[in-house]
């Protein structure tokens, strides 16, 4: 069992769950904070942050988390936008916060464990370890509850008509910029059948664009849908890979046509777009 760290006494009940919860996953998955660098968008110090309570992660991040390490972000979601609406309660009562959550819960019964004291290699390989210790005023287990956690982050951010600042964004790595022959498109994605989107390929600061996304470290897995997704399949589709249809879906087709990208350029053949995969895709 790793050494304890204790959370911030400032933190609220659903902050301190949330990240009991995030460590609970990132254990699970036997991923490092390295690790977790490297196929994320954020760094491993922003990620020592979220798993030691300090920083409250964005909601992209909570899917980037699930994306890598195979979970279901639904619940994390749901606990994480309660635990906003927290945090800016207390922020309009004017009351000082030290770190994610807001309202105070005493952390002294015991500790949770610290999300990783030796990051790579990691120091607990076993992918089931003890559970993590509890504090006696710490509320009950997450998955009985996240349904009324869903109807609740979604009063708060449709009826209630506040709009709740998130500040722990900047830690975040900076997108980057948008590039003039990237075009932005006038709405989000929506699947359509037998949908098929045109490849605009053209070159400017020499990488490669195909007119849908100008990301570089968004990351993608099957099943993502996204015009991500669209840019991602034109340039495999560019480089040689037939990813099969060009439609904003991240199916079998896509995923072999990305290992096999991977393989090539000698970089981890995971069938995941992240940061390395793009640099490739973008020439």
């Amino acid at each position: 069992m790793p050494r304890g760290r204790e959370l911030p006494e400032s933190l609220s009940g659903s902050a301190a769950e949330l990240v009991v919860e995030l460590r609970t996953v990132k254990s699970r998955s036997g991923l490092t904070l390295v690790a977790l660098e490297r196929k994320t968008a954020y760094s491993k110090s922003s990620w020592e942050r979220y798993l030691n309570g300090r920083s409250l992660p964005s909601a992209d991040a909570v899917r980037a988390l699930c994306t890598v390490a195979g979970c279901d972000p639904v619940p994390l979601l749901a606990l994480r936008e309660v635990a906003a609406a927290d945090a800016a309660a207390r922020k309009e009562r004017g009351e000082s916060e030290e770190g994610v959550g807001q309202g105070v819960v005493s952390r002294t019964a015991g500790a949770v464990p610290d999300p990783d004291p030796n990051p790579d290699p990691d120091p607990n390989p076993n992918p089931n370890p003890d559970p993590v210790p509890r504090t006696a005023d710490a509320p009950g287990p997450w998955w009985r509850r996240w349904p009324a956690l869903v109807v609740l982050g979604a009063g708060v951010a449709v009826g209630g008509g506040v709009l709740v600042a998130e500040p722990w964004q900047s830690e975040s790595r900076a997108a980057a910029p948008r590039s003039p022959f990237t075009s932005a498109h006038d709405g989000p994605y929506v699947w359509g059948r037998e949908t098929s989107y045109p490849c605009r390929i053209q070159q400017h600061g020499g990488r490669t664009y195909a007119g849908h996304s100008g990301t570089h470290r968004t990351v993608l897995a099957h099943n993502s849908t996204s015009w991500d997704v669209v840019e991602a399949q034109c340039l495999l589709r560019e480089a040689g890979f037939d990813p099969g249809a060009v439609d904003g879906v991240y199916g079998p087709n896509t995923e072999q046509a990305v290992k096999r990208l991977q393989a090539k350029a000698g970089i981890e053949d995971d069938g995941l777009v992240g940061p390395d995969t793009w640099k490739v895709l973008r020439g």
